[in-house]
């Protein structure tokens, strides 16, 4: 029996044999993690969303980003590293505990910009942790970020510059854990100068210590080098040997970066020893993972062997795809660098602007609230006069009939049948009128309104002292009450992001800590841009299928998706609650609202339900 694995983006197709040897350098079963099942724990999100203030906040956040640095998800680093950096800014905590909390956040930024191969962003936030512990007279401050700056320069291949860094930190801290990190990276440096042996004197020290502080994801960092140093040395058994056991424990715990690097030496050592289809095998998984991993640095070393590899080989038709590939993730890790020194260039701008932007949008609400109460009080002024005209006008047309009742006497009989038939008509069609606007009022007051109430009705019996909020959400209703009375679009639809609409709406849900709500549109900027009437009808539906969720179905665990694909709109809305036998449960009418509003855009709703077994609700909106 055979499988095959394919390459996404190259034509390379791979046939592998189950119980099928690596190598001949050592005996090797072939793995990749295929999906990436990292999940935050719920307790350490619990925290951070349950803070009940800035230093709970803070410790909560650093928890985070121990446990993503832990597990190798930078980006999720960045996030809670700059939203702890963003609240510090706006706090009025003292000043030396803010400079000590937002160092650290800097410190964890630099790290994270360092991993993802942004070294210019990880050298600035660095150099600034620095600055900040030498203004604190904080010496452990001070040589963490000069280890971290000797390691951008290692990385930049600027070994002596490196080296010198880490010898002056080597002598100088008192932090045990600190000094076996700079031995690791000394063993690295020589290695990198292919020292191999002096290399192998140092790792071996920080293994010792790795391995009884009980590290596992320095101690396991450090074999991969040591595995390194023995291929250096002209071992590549026992290189291969290491390399696959680093493999394999890394992918135990879920060290994913570290499983990538094992796995690319050990493609690299097949190569060498000339076994070119089992490296081809072990390569392509690698850099499946590479591409799930995101991981733009390791992405370009796995091409560029697989490159060699199939040159080697004579195939060459794949050796430039792979090549093509390589520029273009070479070019994209170029971008992302400069992309990011733009965005820190607009922070900065934006920054120096917000005090103005404040007054001038102060400013222009005053003007606004007097604009309307002018207009108001216009309007009344102007309605008083039309209403006294009216009610002339009626005297007068009472007054023209009886006086054509006297004059036509004689034809009175037949101008009441014609006057009874017309009253008729007018009365049907003025109760026809009346009903559908009665629908249509009383579906946008359940649809809109009605969500909205539910939200805050949660809020009051959950919030506590978190009054602004609440109030927030009561104008929101009111705007609402106004737009509806007006019969016009709702404005805040075009004055913001949908997906940031919805989140917002969202958000009030979250608050409960027994609840669960994810919310995912793809793609986001495509759904921003739907047609606003569309927009309006999905924000409604939401509404509605929370307000159920949360009225009748008591679920714990809510997941929302938005996907447009192919001039489609499909939104799927899941929940774990009670659910109920679609087949004997008449629909209410928010689910009749929801089937007429898709009727007006040609959408389709599916509900699949089972008591005991949740709800899930598939809505298709063809977009035109």
């Amino acid at each position: 029996m055979k499988r095959l694995f394919s390459i996404i983006g190259l034509c390379i197709v791979v046939t592998i044999g189950l119980g099928q040897s690596a190598a001949p350098v050592s005996g090797s079963r072939f793995s990749a993690f295929g999906t990436l099942p990292i999940k935050t724990p719920d307790s350490l999100l619990g925290k951070w969303h349950t803070a009940g203030n800035l230093t709970e906040r803070v410790l909560a956040g650093q928890a985070l980003i121990h446990f993503h640095e832990a597990a190798g998800t930078h980006d999720s680093v960045i996030f809670y590293a700059q939203d702890i950096q963003r609240r510090l800014a706006e706090s009025t905590l003292e000043e030396r505990e803010k400079s000590r909390y937002t160092a650290s956040a800097v410190n964890a930024l630099a790290r994270a910009y360092q991993e993802k191969g942004l070294y210019e962003e990880a050298l600035r936030h660095y150099l600034a942790g620095i600055g900040t512990g030498e203004k604190l007279a904080d010496e452990s401050m001070v040589n963490r970020n000069r280890f971290g700056q000797a390691t951008v320069y290692f990385l930049r291949k600027e070994y002596p510059k490196a080296i010198s860094i880490y010898r002056e930190i080597q002598k100088q801290s008192k932090d045990a854990e600190l000094v076996q990190q700079v031995n690791k990276r000394l063993g690295m440096s020589y290695l990198a100068l292919q020292d191999p042996e002096q290399a192998r004197g140092y790792l071996e020290l920080a293994q010792r210590y790795f391995s009884e502080a009980e590290e596992l994801k320095q101690l396991l960092e450090t074999r991969l080098y040591l595995a390194m140093a023995a291929e250096a040395g002209g071992q590549p058994d026992s290189a291969f040997t290491r390399y696959e056991k680093v493999k394999d424990r890394a992918l135990e715990h879920r060290y994913f970066d570290i499983y990538i690097q094992a796995g690319q030496r050990m493609g690299d050592l097949l190569i060498a020893e000339k076994d070119y289809d089992n490296a081809r095998i072990l390569l392509s998984m690698v850099y499946v993972n590479t591409m799930q991993w995101g991981d733009l640095e390791a992405q370009r070393d796995v091409l560029n062997s697989l490159q060699q590899l199939h040159a080697t080989i004579g195939d060459y038709k794949n050796a430039y795809a792979l090549m093509s590939q390589y520029r273009r993730v070479t070019g994209e890790i170029a971008e992302q660098q400069n992309r990011r020194e733009v965005n820190e260039l607009e922070v900065k701008y934006l920054t120096a602007q917000k005090e103005k932007e404040i007054l001038r949008k102060e400013s222009e609400l005053n003007y606004q609230k007097t604009v309307k109460y002018a207009l108001l009080i216009g309007f009344i002024v102007v309605l008083i006069p039309v209403i006294g005209l009216l009610y002339l006008y009626y005297q007068k047309l009472q007054a023209q009939s009886r006086l054509n009742a006297s004059l036509e006497e004689t034809n009175q009989q037949q101008i009441r049948a014609m006057l009874k038939e017309k009253e008729l008509e007018l009365l049907a069609a003025s109760v026809e009128g009346q009903e559908q606007e009665r629908k249509r009022i009383a579906k946008e007051l359940h649809d809109s309104i009605g969500g909205n109430l539910a939200a805050i009705k949660m809020q009051l019996s959950l919030a506590g002292g978190n009054a602004g909020t609440v109030i927030n959400q009561v104008d929101d209703t009111y705007q609402q009450v106004r737009d509806l009375s007006h019969n016009l679009m709702p404005r805040k639809f075009s004055n913001t992001g949908f997906t940031e609409l919805v989140n917002s709406y969202l958000q009030g849900f979250r608050r409960d800590p027994e609840r669960e709500v994810h919310f995912e549109a793809y793609p986001e900027e495509a759904v921003n841009l739907l047609p606003t009437s569309l927009k309006v009808a999905v924000y409604a539906v939401v509404q509605e299928l929370m307000t159920n969720a949360q009225k009748h179905a008591a679920a714990s665990r809510i997941t929302i998706q938005l996907t447009l694909l192919d001039n489609a709109l499909a939104l799927i809305f899941e929940d774990n609650g009670r659910g109920f036998d679609v087949s004997r449960t008449s629909p209410g009418i928010g689910l009749q609202n929801i089937r007429e509003r898709l009727k007006i855009h040609g959408g389709s709703m599916d509900i699949d339900s089972l008591p005991g077994r949740g709800t899930v609700v598939n809505i298709e909106i063809p977009v035109k």
